[in-house]
Order: structure tokens, then sequence, then C-alpha cells
């Protein structure tokens, strides 16, 4: 964490520069902006990944569990790791930024010591980190659609981005199961995608920034969930009328608060 600090630290003093990317995609122009800010992300989200698979690794009973891959235990500590770093680039008050530094230091620590819990479903404490991990990556899905719907940019950036932000949290989420991870990622990519299909209508649509979040967080729980019973093969036709029934809850209070 040290580490971690002192670099967001350095590249609060120090302006990379900007290179910009001019693409033709699809037969029309698209203009990518690299900053320092994405250097940042990208180092925050590589140190916690490594700090993560280290401390993990430390687990005395990590060898008895193997059916959940080490590596999907640093998808949530990265995600919040690389939101911190992009929401401190933005701070433009130095209270607030060392307020959110610090938040950020507390913020990721706590995520890793949820997933040490997690690691041994034995463990007193497994219950309560897993269902902490699991609604961290409900609020992670709806601050990242939020993010990505906020920038306006076109489909096909949008689209691809959702489409990587929820097929990492859905692996994260169906890895719970007691299945072989083989088995867990058609379905994570298929929740991903169908994710990203949802962003292309979404974005016709003139709403606000965290009602088109919201709106994509409710196909990705609808999908999510569906995968995940079928995984447990618990999928029933009361199952999919609870579904149902919720989908129609949160579709009619999108409906109400959209222009």
């Amino acid at each position: 964490m040290a580490v971690l600090l002192l670099g967001s630290v350095l590249f609060r003093f120090i302006e990379l520069p900007e290179h910009v990317w001019n693409l033709e995609p699809l037969g029309s122009p698209l203009t990518i902006h690299v900053t320092g800010t994405w250097l940042l992300v990208t180092l925050m989200v590589g140190l916690v990944c490594t700090g993560a698979n280290f401390i993990l690794h430390g687990h005395p009973h990590l060898g008895e569990y193997l059916g959940r891959p080490i590596y999907i235990a640093w998808i949530l500590p990265g995600v919040v790791a690389g939101l911190s770093a992009y929401v401190l680039a933005g701070a433009s008050t130095w209270p607030v930024w060392v307020g959110m530094l610090l938040a950020a230091g507390i913020g990721i620590s706590l995520v890793v010591s949820a997933e040490y819990s997690a690691i041994s479903p034995d463990a007193p404490g497994y219950p309560m980190a897993r269902l902490v991990l699991n609604m961290l990556a409900y609020l992670l899905a709806f601050v990242l659609f939020t993010i990505i719907y906020h920038t306006r940019t076109r489909s096909l950036v949008t689209a691809t981005l959702t489409t990587l932000s929820a097929a990492l949290l859905a692996l994260d989420l169906l890895s719970v199961a007691d299945v072989p991870i083989g088995r867990m990622f058609p379905f994570a990519g298929a929740v991903g995608i169908i994710v990203g299909e949802s962003t292309w209508a979404v974005n016709y649509w003139q709403i606000s920034a965290w009602i088109g979040g919201l709106s994509l967080l409710l196909v990705f729980y609808v999908t999510i969930n569906l995968a995940h019973q079928h995984l447990l093969e618990r999928l029933k036709l009361s199952t999919l009328v609870e579904f149902v029934i919720v989908a129609a809850i949160v579709l009619v209070i999108i409906l109400l608060k959209a222009p």
C-alpha cells in the first residue's frame, strides 16, 4: 500500500504528455486520447494485483481449494484500484485529493482482506466476506457503467468497455459456484456480450448517466443470476418469475425517472 499510494502522490506532481491516436474503425473517425491518468490507472491496477497475489498465496489453506483460481481474486481489488486512480486524477483541491487518497488506501486494503477471508469456505468469516464482495461487485458494475455511459462517446468504445467490465465482474460472481472454471468463462463472456449489446441500445436513449448505468446494471443483474442458477442446476420457473418481477419493478422506476 505504501508503494501504491506513493505512486499516486508522484503522479500528482508529474504531468505526462498526452498522446492522441486518430483511427477510422468501421469507416468513421475515432480519436483516442491517452493521458497520464490512464498510465496511473494501469500502474495502480498492476501493483494491486501483484500485491494481492502475494498476500493471497500466503493463505495457509490455499492449496486445499483449487476450484477458484487465485487470479479471479485479483478482479475486485484491481477494479477498485483503477477506479480510485481515475477519481484521484479528477480531484480539484488538495483536501479532497488527500481524503480520497486515504479512502482509496483503506478501501483497497479492506477488499484484499475480504478476498483473503473468502479463500476458505470453511472459515468462520467466509459468509460475510463473500456477501460483502458480491455486493461490492454489483456496486462496481453500477459505477463503471455510469462512468462509461457518461462519456457519451461512440458505441464502439462504450460497448466494448462495458463488455469487458461486465465479463470480468461476472467471472468473479460466477466463480463462487462449485463448477469447473472452464464452464464459467463462456457464461461470463455471454453476460459481457449481452451487457455490451444493451449499451448500443441505451446510447440512443437521451437519459442521465445514472439512469443509463442503472439500466445496464439491471441487464447485468438478470443475466448474471440466470447464469448462476443454471450453473448450480437450480434454474426453475419460480426463479424466472422472481427475476422477471424484480426486473419489472426496477424498469418501472427507471421509466418514471427518465425524461
